[in-house]
């Protein structure tokens, strides 16, 4: 496990990151090293991205701290019972879980300690073309470590680069466990005027790296494979071959090029061989979030790849490129890899195994058309795997890959089914409720549930808001569903003062899953808050879609807003004249684009939103402060494009101009709170600061809340978190609830 706990002099909370065993037999946490390990930052640009695959477990895709909307993968993973392999950082460089904003804190210290002392300058450079530092000069590095958790003997297997931003160090374990494929990134990529990276909303794609390869058994350095131009530019790792003699992998023959061919590297010679001559896999190769695999070896020289013009081949060398076919026609959308390590597919009720020549063979008939239920990690060899099962209606069945067998059909539990897994011969699901977090067990033979643990029991105690789904049509006539929460103790035939929630292109479709209804949201993005406080909440879809061929999204924002207001008046649940209008990041920006064009609300709330798109543009994020040289490289904002489908402004000014809530200013007439954090990475605080003195010079109602060395969620400190949420009830309980229910 991962802790900040502190040691001896380490200063209270700790400084860094580090590597901590929980001891079963004598029931200890132990330290396992005083490295600190790289942990991603969140909210926002990830940095220090691990990709750690492989060993123990025979694992494909990065090995997972947390899931969820704020993904982080674990910087360490078993190779045997009693050694792991970890990604650690230099000494004196701590995590960016833990750095990411102290950084600058440190870096705006030093530069008044040399402003003083007036010795020593303050500037700090970054540059561009001719005069750019060569990539990855600023870099910095990791250590892939060995660790023997009973001996706590430590050993540096490799020292690599490890650009901090976009990026990630991905590690691999060969199937024997005696290497490591590394592919790590060396810098960003130089942009050009004429030509897009493309994808360049994902990371993976904006930036340089580096194959090699280096023996777990051995302390020295990495075999850098030398890549031909065809393969010049690798995305990801796919999977080992089977005798652990190459590595598969996805590259490109340019940051510019959009195809992604497969390729393999051999171990012994470094030779790269390209695994037929179209491209594979999906369009992003993001680290961060989990993908269907989407390759898989058969033998050591043959792959089952899909190519993106759709359809499943085998691959090989000298152009070997064969079609995937069955006797009844019928191809699996979903292999998987067996206990044998053999593949699999499933099509309707037949079981089927591929050959390395494309053909399928069935192994088995299936009593019922079924599937394979949730292959995260296609690639792991597992004997037995989960299947959805429709026996009329579906349910769930266990499947050994090897005979076909199947166990007992079991009913469904509840909850999101990607918190379903199986261990030990049953199934065990975290289901978080109203009652708290249960992990349950249900047993494969019977389906009876059986509580192992319960937490957050004072969920009991909390007094929920019901929510209900409406129908309505957006201006344009489209039909569109709203969620609403209801407070606590609702009465119907009274109508209540009413908030809403906005941002600009979000669809609700049902209450189920919807992630920003969740009763389990974090502080103040918890919308049942605001229900206890005696407000009904509404969630309206807001379509942004293209009007003639141009980008309006400014225009489009009340297009899904306001019938659902309408709607929800119509029904005798909302005053038409207590209304108020909050929303974070686009829906901020998406509270300015409403109070521009309406006088309907009553007050505003604006969190952490975009007023001027033009001078968001290039903005640096304030939170690269310190990261010599390379500062402008941790910058997003040039791929914020609110309203926009223009590369830069100079390309289309009049559209960036259209589409700035800040051109508008003078049509507001809502009292406005806005909330903004200091070190917002997606829109830094003049964003705020102009929009509010432009209402200031109109001696208009307003108020501005800057949060120091906050992020763009406004999330670093309980103290803010809280803040934020009284604040804006402090606002609407002023400007909207004014008396009482009616």
């Amino acid at each position: 496990m991962l802790s900040t706990a502190s040691k001896g002099r380490e200063p209270r909370g700790g400084d860094a990151v580090r590597l901590y065993v929980w001891e079963r037999r004598s029931n200890r946490v132990i330290r396992a090293s005083n490295a600190s390990v790289m942990a991603q930052s969140r909210y926002g640009s990830p940095i220090d991205v691990s990709d750690l695959r492989g060993g123990a477990d025979g694992s494909t895709l990065a090995h997972r701290c947390t899931g969820g909307v704020v993904a982080e993968n674990a910087p360490f993973l078993w190779l045997d019972d009693h050694r792991l392999l970890v990604a650690t950082l230099p000494d004196g460089e701590a995590a960016a879980a833990v750095d990411h904003y102290a950084r600058v804190a440190r870096s705006v210290g030093e530069d008044a300690a040399r402003l003083r002392a007036g010795r020593l300058s303050t500037g700090r450079a970054v540059a561009s073309g001719q005069a750019r530092a060569p990539l990855g000069g600023a870099s910095s590095r990791a250590s892939l470590r060995v660790i023997d958790v009973t001996t706590r003997a430590s050993r540096t297997v490799a020292t690599v680069p490890a650009y901090p931003f976009g990026g990630a160090l991905t590690a691999s374990v060969s199937p024997d466990g005696t290497r490591i494929a590394v592919l790590a990134t060396l810098g960003a990529l130089r942009p050009d005027a004429a030509r897009e990276i493309p994808n360049s909303y994902d990371a993976m794609w904006t930036v340089e790296r580096r194959l090699g390869f280096a023996d777990l058994a051995k302390t020295g350095a990495v075999r850098w494979t030398a890549l031909p131009p065809i393969a010049g530019y690798p995305l990801d790792l796919i999977e080992w071959s089977p005798d652990s003699g190459s590595i598969a992998f996805r590259a490109r023959s340019s940051g510019f090029a959009t195809e992604t061919p497969l390729f393999s590297a051999e171990l012994a010679d470094g030779i790269v061989r390209q695994l037929g001559t179209v491209s594979v896999g999906r369009a992003g190769a993001s680290v961060t979030t989990p993908r269907p695999v989407t390759a898989l070896w058969l033998t050591p020289e043959r792959i089952l790849a899909q190519s993106t013009a759709g359809g499943w081949r085998v691959f090989g060398p000298s152009g070997i490129d064969l079609p995937v076919t069955a006797a009844n026609g019928a191809v699996p959308d979903t292999f998987v890899r067996g206990g044998d390590g053999r593949v699999t597919g499933i099509a309707g009720r037949t079981l089927l195994r591929i050959e390395p020549t494309g053909r399928l063979l069935p192994v088995r008939q299936l009593d019922h058309d079924s599937s394979f239920g949730w292959p995260a990690d296609a690639g792991q060899p597992l004997r037995r795997r989960q299947l959805f099962a429709n026996a009329g209606g579906w349910a769930l069945q266990t499947i050994d890959t090897v005979s076909g067998e199947t166990g007992a059909i079991v009913p469904p539990p509840p909850g999101p089914p990607d918190d379903v897994s199986l261990a030990g011969g049953q199934m065990l699901q975290t289901e978080v409720g109203r009652n708290g977090t249960t992990l349950r067990a249900f047993g494969l033979g019977n389906g009876k549930p059986r509580d192992l643990l319960t937490l957050n029991t004072g969920l009991r105690n909390v007094a929920w808001g019901e929510k209900r789904l409406i129908d309505y049509r957006s201006a344009a006539g489209e039909p569109l569903k709203a969620a609403v929460i209801l407070p606590p103790g609702y009465r119907s035939g009274q109508r209540y003062p009413t908030l809403v929630w906005v941002y600009g292109g979000m669809f609700i479709r049902s209450l189920d899953g919807n992630f920003v209804t969740d009763d389990f949201m974090p502080g103040f993005f918890n919308l049942q808050l605001y229900a206890a406080k005696g407000y009904v909440v509404l969630v309206p879809s807001m379509p942004l879609p293209q009007v003639d061929g141009r980008n309006d999204t400014y225009r489009q924002i009340p297009s899904g807003v306001m019938p659902a207001i309408d709607a929800l008046v119509t029904a005798g649940i909302a005053d038409p004249d207590r209304i108020g209008v909050f929303g974070q990041s686009f829906g901020g920006y998406s509270v300015y684009a409403l109070l521009g064009q309406t006088n309907r609300f009553k007050a505003g709330v604006a969190i952490a939103g975009i007023t001027d798109l033009r001078s968001n543009y290039g903005t640096f994020d304030p939170t690269a402060r310190g990261y010599a040289e390379i500062a402008h490289e941790k910058s997003a904002n040039w791929a914020i494009r609110q309203g926009t489908d223009a590369v830069a402004p100079w390309q289309s000014p009049e559209e960036y101009a259209r589409n700035s809530p800040i051109a508008y200013v003078d049509k507001v007439t809502t009292p406005l709170l806005m909330l903004h954090g200091d070190q917002d990475q997606r829109g830094d605080v003049p964003q705020a600061e102009q929009f509010f003195y432009g209402l200031y010079r109109q001696g208009k109602t307003a108020e501005l809340v800057r949060y120091g060395g906050e992020s763009h969620s406004i999330s670093l400190s309980p103290a803010n978190i809280r803040d934020v949420f009284e604040r804006t009830i402090a606002w609407f309980d002023r400007y909207v609830r004014r008396d009482t229910i009616r």
